[in-house]
């Protein structure tokens, strides 16, 4: 069904979409997962490729970028999981800043990006300050291999003047997941005013570096109930703390989350759910040098447990 999409942002939206290079497409999503993961039915599909979504193929056989619909179903406004997951971090959100520095545990459950082989895995588990610990798993393991024991801090200071005429810079930039290859192409984020939390944290860093500021890169959790998730943001100096800032997903979460805008204002830090591990962008988890897929599921602790 159509009904509840609105069809007359259809055309500045898909602008958007053809913002992002052809070649950077991989066409992999088929229909039925269009329709599971996305909430894109068949008759909406039908709408949105004669309004000129990318994709191969024909009728039932067609193949669209799980990039695209991503965007195109957080933007809709469809109940798809990657908006569903927004609204779990909204909560986490709003949930910790009302908590006096929640402790948190996060599990790791990394998986063999490789073909099934004998033995247990060994990965390379990502610590903080960018340290690696060696830990070891059955292909086929469903207990956690490891933990992060996380003490988050439920209040932060807000930006300074220099620091926030900065962030209006990026204030109009909508957000879009974008693919690796294009994502840190400052050039491509400042033209196409499209961008993600990497693109954004790296671009606020840059230039904010080159007007004085003390900024840095961050790259660690997202810590959200039921799963965590790895995520990059920018830190700006302010009252001699490194203060977490992500204005993308922070509008993100107010747009479709249902975040109150007056409480989370565009310049509040969302570090009540941020574990900072590294400042630059990698993998959490690696088995043999490849990226290894891991799940995060995560809960809060009283001070018992061991």
């Amino acid at each position: 069904m159509t009904s509840a999409v609105d069809l007359e942002a259809l055309p500045r939206l898909m602008r958007l979409v053809h913002r992002v290079p052809m070649h950077m497409r991989r066409f992999t999503v088929p229909q039925r997962l269009a329709k599971s993961h996305h909430r894109i039915t068949p008759e909406l599909a039908d709408v949105l490729v004669a309004e000129g979504l990318p994709h191969v193929g024909t009728g039932e056989h067609r193949l669209f970028d799980d990039y695209d619909l991503g965007n195109l179903a957080l933007h809709l406004g469809l109940v798809s999981v990657r908006r569903m997951t927004m609204r779990s971090w909204a909560n986490s959100l709003n949930r910790n800043s009302e908590l006096a520095d929640p402790a948190v545990r996060v599990g790791v459950l990394p998986r063999c990006p490789v073909p099934p082989h004998d033995g247990p895995c060994q990965f390379q588990l990502l610590r903080e300050n960018g340290h690696r610990e060696p830990v070891t798993a059955l292909p086929d393991g469903r207990d956690p291999v490891a933990h992060y024991d996380i003490r988050l801090t439920s209040a932060w200071p807000e930006l300074a003047q220099a620091a926030r005429e900065l962030a209006d810079e990026v204030a109009d930039l909508d957000f879009f997941l974008l693919p690796e290859a294009i994502r840190w192409d400052h050039e491509f984020t400042m033209r196409a005013r499209i961008a993600d939390c990497g693109s954004v944290a790296d671009w606020l860093v840059r230039e904010g570096e080159r007007r004085g500021l003390q900024v840095r890169f961050a790259f660690g959790l997202l810590v959200v109930k039921p799963y965590s998730t790895p995520h990059c943001w920018a830190e700006f100096r302010t009252d001699g703390v490194w203060v977490p800032y992500d204005p993308l997903l922070l509008d993100a979460m107010r747009r479709w989350a249902g975040l109150d805008r007056e409480r989370w204002h565009p310049y509040r830090s969302i570090g009540p759910v941020l574990h900072r591990l590294c400042g630059h962008f990698t993998k959490v988890a690696s088995h043999d040098g490849a990226w290894a897929p891991i799940s995060l599921p995560t809960d809060y602790v009283s001070e018992e447990t061991p």
